[in-house]
């Protein structure tokens, strides 16, 4: 992040501001605050809102909106403590609370930051030039305080608390935010593969030989039980079946494309010929006896 007192002058996202760009996506997106513009232009925060946005009046209302709200009094947590903590343009936090303010007590946590992406390597018609105003997903937690692990929902790797199963109400809260915010996408890099399948209701890889590369897995890791799949690829276990080694698990970014040329890619022909191709192309197993040696290793006091 640049020194504070040297403004980080963002023009792209002055030009997609309504009163600036006569673009026909950036129509309808709601006026600036002056504190959202000093927000994007010196990273200051005053009050403490989401992106220099949203108090939380504001986000109660997309928050309701979104379904999470009735989502999370349905499970038995009707009105959640919400806490807001922005000061941080690279860590803008959400958190829920089901009454007590206290990690055990936590229903929901997203990390997010507005920036600018840049592909690391060439896709498609994307260079290592090309620029998106992303939405950045780096932590988002939903978990029920009261639940317990169960034979038929055990803990999936890295979980400590059971799941409240409202990602879907999670993502259209995302995609509200994108939409009001003038954003390109959401962009997330999952750190296990059932997080990465969870998302794929709503994102697609950002490079479509990886998007293969995951329905590969996804297919031929289909008939194992979730847990033991993902703990398994954790643990190194996933085998190339052409190559027979195996391999870590594939670091992407996993994006929901919300406009102009981002969109346009992963919609096209040539998207989905590569992806297809990917996708015809590899085979997968898990190497059982490996994974029986990881886990006794892991277990040894």
């Amino acid at each position: 992040m640049p020194p504070r007192n040297i403004p980080r002058f963002e023009l792209r996202r002055l030009f997609g501001l309504p009163l600036l760009s006569e673009e026909e996506e950036g129509a309808g997106a709601p006026a600036p605050l002056e504190n959202e513009l000093l927000f994007d232009l010196t990273g200051e925060n005053p009050e403490n809102r989401l992106f220099g946005r949203y108090g939380p009046g504001e986000l109660r209302e997309r928050l309701e909106s979104s379904g999470l709200l009735a989502g999370l009094s349905e499970r038995g947590y009707p009105d959640p403590v919400l806490r807001l903590s922005c000061a941080d343009p690279s860590d803008q936090r959400i958190c829920l609370y089901a009454g007590e303010e206290n990690r055990d007590r936590l229903l929901l946590e997203a990390r997010l930051q507005l920036a600018p992406f840049h592909p690391r390597r060439p896709i498609g018609p994307f260079t290592e030039e090309s620029s998106f105003r992303m939405l950045v997903i780096h932590w988002l937690a939903l978990s029920s305080p009261d639940g317990t692990f169960t034979v038929d929902r055990p803990r999936l790797p890295g979980q400590e608390k059971p799941g409240l199963g409202l990602l879907d109400q999670t993502i259209a809260l995302l995609k509200a935010f994108s939409r009001e915010l003038s954003v390109d996408g959401v962009l997330d890099v999952p750190d296990h593969f059932h997080t990465a399948l969870f998302y794929s209701r709503a994102f697609r890889y950002l490079d479509p030989e990886a998007e293969g590369r995951f329905q590969a897995i996804a297919r031929d890791l289909s008939g194992i039980p979730l847990v033991l799949a993902s703990d398994a690829i954790r643990e190194g276990c996933l085998v190339d079946r052409t190559t027979q080694a195996p391999i870590p698990w594939p670091v992407a970014e996993q994006v929901i494309a919300l406009r102009g040329p981002l969109r346009r890619f992963l919609r096209s022909p040539s998207y989905r010929e590569a992806r297809n191709r990917a996708l015809a192309d590899h085979r997968f197993f898990v190497n059982w006896d490996l994974y029986k040696k990881s886990l006794a290793l892991r277990d040894r006091p």
